[in-house]
């Protein structure tokens, strides 16, 4: 990936976190897994890291990123416990427009109707 791509993912995902607490989520620790990655060719590699922890009301919310051919995409984990098990709601592209993004993720959070 890009450094300018990278750059991009990391402050998405920074405003992400930013509206999740615009809505009521608030910080209550991290979690650390090992994420598996793999390229078109067939090839992977892992890599041991570390996600924020919110809650909003009974749930417990991550934000992740997810890898496709158009590019990264970001993607809200959903669960009733801080140890998981987690459910993905529907990934977005990480290059939306600020106020696309919080759209989608006040969807994600059942704000807004479908």
């Amino acid at each position: 990936m890009s450094g300018h791509r990278s750059e991009l993912l990391v402050e998405k995902i920074a405003l992400a976190e930013r509206i999740l607490q615009k809505y009521g989520a608030e910080l209550v620790g991290t979690s650390r897994e090992l994420e598996t990655f793999g390229y078109a060719d067939g090839s992977f590699f892992q890599e041991e890291v570390e996600k924020r922890l919110w809650k909003r009301g009974a749930d417990y919310i991550r934000v992740d990123k997810m890898f496709f051919s158009r590019g990264p995409f970001i993607v809200l984990e959903f669960s009733d416990r801080p140890e998981g098990p987690y459910e993905d709601a529907d990934p977005f592209p990480c290059d939306l427009p600020d106020d696309e993004l919080e759209a989608e993720i006040r969807f994600d959070l059942g704000l807004d109707p479908a």
